[in-house]
């Protein structure tokens, strides 16, 4: 009987489990997010045009790097609430 309950999931990490598909859809948002500010850095960074501005270029650049580190991260703690959250198998082989 008391085997049947080894590999249930605690509270926890049924909490992490819930969580990582969230954070997923986070990092997701933000690397569109990067994707958005590149475009303006690409945009607005080409040298000789009417509309060239370093300034803006450069701070959009900052900005999409700012955001694909966040999205690493967020795919990075995802992954970690994946792991944490598969129950433990406990044995002598394992």
């Amino acid at each position: 009987m008391g085997r049947k309950f080894k590999d249930m999931q605690t509270p926890e990490q049924q909490y992490m489990a819930r969580q990582a598909p969230a954070l997923r859809q986070m990092a997701y948002t933000a690397e569109q997010e990067a994707e958005r500010q590149q475009m303006t850095a690409d945009v607005y960074g080409r040298q000789g045009r009417d509309y060239s501005d370093p300034g803006t270029a450069a701070r959009a650049q900052r900005e999409a790097d700012r955001l694909r580190d966040r999205a690493a991260g967020l795919r990075a703690t995802a992954n970690q609430s994946e792991n944490a959250a598969t129950p433990k198998k406990r044995g002598w082989f394992r």
